[in-house]
């Protein structure tokens, strides 16, 4: 098992207890759900770099320094969407294993997946803010926070703007 499947099934046994006891098979489960993470973290991690790891950064601890930020920043990003989750009431219904992991993945994938084409497009000027939706800017924003200052922009001047960021 993989370290992500360890802090999920302890996450799930304290956090989601009755989900965690009806499991069929726990060790494959969470074997499966720690390399789901390991996968989806490295392609946030690859979103992340390719963003922030500019050529002007030379300096090699400001480099493995930054390297590291954006490693734990695509660990927490993907451990809050698949891993996570609210923890169950006394009134919540159980979840089923496979199916609720599957849907999670499909979600997290297509939002890495929008938020990496709208800070691109963004980036390379295909598409201005005043061309981009309130809601894809706040997705692109969880990835990439510095995206305003990118583009020369920023929270309040966008509110000011009348923008519902």
């Amino acid at each position: 098992m993989t370290n992500y499947s360890l802090e999920a099934q302890a996450y799930w046994r304290r956090w989601l207890p009755r989900t965690h006891a009806n499991l069929t098979d726990p060790d494959t489960f969470y074997q499966q759900i720690g390399e789901d993470v390991q996968e989806r973290v490295i392609a946030a991690w690859d979103a992340l770099t390719e963003i922030h790891l500019t050529p002007d950064i030379t300096d090699h601890a400001k480099r493995a320094g930054l390297l590291q930020l954006l490693r734990r920043e695509a660990e927490h990003t993907v451990m809050q969407a698949l891993v996570q989750q609210p923890p169950e009431t006394d009134t919540a219904q159980p979840r089923t294993e496979p199916a609720a992991h599957q849907a999670r993945l499909s979600d997290f994938d297509t939002r890495l997946a929008q938020q990496q084409e709208t800070i691109r497009t963004l980036l390379d000027g295909d598409r201005t803010i005043s061309e981009t939706s309130d809601a894809e800017l706040l997705q692109a924003l969880q990835l990439m926070p510095e995206l305003l200052a990118a583009l020369g922009s920023s929270l309040d001047e966008l509110r000011a703007l009348g923008r519902a960021l």
